[in-house]
């Protein structure tokens, strides 16, 4: 099947265009394609399983190289029916049709790599990952973002078709919660006659309602602000916002902003449009794991700086201040209020956010709980790190923080607990952080997105003795 022709210049044989080939899957890769290798050299195919023997068409052109899924010749054991009639079409779960077992695997060897690539680390020097699954497979998700477009007098809403600007229409979604999953089949009625296309981000609001989030580019006549002003009037959702492509201010209908229940078992309000964990049980493993990482080899009261603070999802108990975790590891989907007795508050609590929405809501959900804090507006990627600093937590977009990592380096802090939702800029990030002195503690890997190749993890850093400042 191969040909074997070659370049004056000593390149390595290609493959012909369209050549056909049959490998074996070996993993799953960043990203969510698998692995595979033909004669030796590895090839990334979407859509396939660990143990998977495929037939894929080639494509050279990419590098690595690709292959198009032309059929699974022998399925593994690691392959199951995809639970959704959508998977096929849409582009939001790569991963539906891998067992949830081999997508916790995956997880956690993707993040393992990252960090002894990038930080020149062996694998077997970094310390055991912890896994916490996710307590629901599907109907977790209680927030999502949705594409709709205009299309002849119709609107079709849905996800982006994969490795496509296409629109794949979804009535229902297997992975939102009960309250949202309807929305999908609702808003094209809603945008009925809507000139354009838009992003629609969908999530819980007060009192468990729906919030919808309209970002337009194009037209909305006025029976679709009609609709909307209906549907939050009469209480069935509790609030809507839109903001049409070049308006200076958006337009509202009740309570726009997202709510979730806080790790604290309190309801927790996000600002609109603005950034939230996709589910509220993840979101509550990963604040509670994050305020009990942060702290101290001392019974001193730490100085916490958290860093992209956002709404305050980790901010809340930060800001109580959290119990040390036993040595007994407590089950992941175990209650975050479970603790029997207040632990005793951060010597100083600092949060920095960019966004001024956040930081309002920041505040707001602080007061309502009576914590003590000071929120900051301000890039948290560049804001000096105070020298009293004990513990600094950062939860930075998928880009990173390289600015906040050679800050973290060079100050006088003695524990990081960093939370990532891209191993790639994590490892990159925590290679810059170990170099200032500091070893890596714990790795932890939280699935706040099963069915997909998304991936959320801690890592605990704190200041060798040796390098103690």
């Amino acid at each position: 099947m191969k040909s074997v022709h070659r370049r004056s210049n000593g390149a390595r044989a290609r493959h012909r265009p369209g050549e056909r080939a049959q490998l074996r899957i070996e993993a799953l890769a960043a990203g969510g394609a698998g692995v595979g290798r033909l004669a030796g050299e590895v090839v990334f195919v979407p859509g396939t399983a660990p143990g998977d023997l495929v037939e894929v068409e080639l494509d050279r052109s990419a590098r690595p190289a690709r292959g198009r899924l032309l059929g699974v010749v022998e399925p593994s054991a690691d392959r199951v029916p995809p639970p959704c009639r959508f998977a096929d079409a849409c582009g939001g779960c790569d991963w539906m049709h891998v067992r949830i077992e081999a997508q916790q695997a995956a997880h956690e060897q993707i993040v393992r790599q990252a960090i002894a690539r990038a930080t020149s680390l062996a694998e077997a020097d970094l310390p055991p990952i912890r896994v916490h699954p996710a307590p629901l497979p599907l109907g977790y998700r209680s927030r999502a973002r949705l594409f709709a477009r205009a299309e002849r007098g119709e609107v079709r809403v849905g996800y982006r078709a994969p490795r496509t600007h296409a629109v794949a229409a979804v009535d229902r979604c297997v992975v939102l919660v009960d309250a949202i999953a309807p929305l999908a089949g609702e808003l094209p009625g809603v945008l009925h006659g809507a000139v354009g296309e838009g992003d629609v981000l969908i999530s819980l609001g007060a009192s468990s309602r729906p919030v919808v989030e309209v970002l337009w580019r194009g037209q909305l006549p006025p029976a679709v602000w009609q609709r909307l002003d209906e549907r939050t009037a009469r209480g069935g959702w509790a609030g809507a916002r839109v903001t049409l492509d070049g308006a200076r201010e958006a337009a509202s209908f009740g309570d726009p902003r997202p709510a979730i229940l806080g790790a604290d078992g309190l309801p927790l309000f996000l600002a609109p449009g603005g950034f939230g964990q996709p589910s509220e049980e993840g979101a509550a493993v990963l604040a509670r794991r994050a305020a009990e990482l942060a702290h101290l080899d001392s019974t001193r009261p730490p100085h916490v700086l958290e860093l992209f603070a956002g709404s305050g999802t980790l901010s809340v108990l930060l800001a109580r201040g959290a119990q040390r975790p036993s040595p007994a590891a407590e089950p992941a989907g175990a209650a975050a209020s479970g603790a029997t007795s207040d632990p005793p508050g951060p010597a100083s609590f600092t949060a920095v956010e960019l966004s001024s929405a956040a930081v309002a809501c920041l505040r707001q959900n602080l007061a309502a709980r009576g914590l003590a804090g000071k929120a900051i507006e301000a890039d948290a990627d560049q804001y000096p790190i105070p020298a009293r600093t004990d513990v600094v937590v950062l939860d930075p977009p998928r880009s990173g923080a390289p600015g906040a990592a050679r800050a973290i380096a060079a100050s006088s802090a003695r524990v990081v607990v960093y939370v990532s939702c891209d191993p790639a800029t994590l490892a990159r990030d925590l290679g810059g952080i170990l170099r200032g002195g500091f070893e890596i503690t714990d790795i932890e890997a939280v699935e706040l997105f099963p069915q997909t190749s998304h991936i959320e993890s801690i890592v605990r850093l704190s200041r060798a003795r040796r390098s103690a400042r």
